[in-house]
């Protein structure tokens, strides 16, 4: 026998019911955090907050961790920049050495002024990242996992062509092999 019942056994044999789950405490609220620690700067549990700037250098980087409704705004040319697990946040570089890499966050937005060589997208639900037509065309965008991902190609006059990333493809059989291919609704 082959398939699923045959690799893991009969999946509904002896299955426990589980107790209901006790409500957890919420977490404590942790103090906001905006520091360099040697090349590090680390802008923690910000909420609501439009103003925050950094002097970047090209040796340093960012980690943003845990902040909503906030507006980071880095000058001058960094190495990289991580957005991990924040909500409503928005991020406006200038440049960038290596990459920047946005983790398991919701309606975020990035703003490149210059360059980025790479943006890397994974969990994450409603993106959208703005690059400049003369210095963005060069910028490489992975996704994983994520949805409502949109490129926007800012023109001189500020004006702006939006593309969406897709997210469904289709998986077939052919000519011997299984191929993944966009999967376009039609209506």
């Amino acid at each position: 026998s082959s398939g699923i019942n045959a690799e893991y056994g009969d999946l509904n044999k002896n299955k426990k019911v589980a107790a209901p789950a006790k409500k957890a405490a919420a977490p404590a609220k942790q103090p906001p955090k905006l520091q360099l620690v040697g090349k590090k700067w680390s802008c923690e549990y910000q909420s609501g907050v439009q103003d925050i700037v950094i002097e970047a250098q090209v040796s340093q980087s960012l980690y943003v961790y845990k902040c909503d409704n906030s507006v980071i705004t880095v000058k001058g040319k960094i190495n990289s920049i991580t957005l991990d697990n924040c909500k409503k946040c928005g991020i406006i570089v200038d440049s960038l050495v290596a990459s920047m890499d946005i983790v398991n966050s919701q309606s975020v937005k990035l703003q490149v002024n210059d360059k980025a060589p790479i943006v890397n997208i994974d969990k994450t639900d409603g993106c959208q990242v703005f690059v400049q037509r003369a210095t963005g065309l060069d910028t490489e965008f992975v996704t994983a996992k994520s949805s409502e991902v949109n490129i926007c190609l800012v023109e001189e006059n500020g004006e702006y062509n939006e593309s969406f990333v897709a997210e469904q493809f289709l998986t077939k059989f052919v000519d011997g092999k299984f191929v993944t291919e966009l999967y376009e609704v039609v209506g």
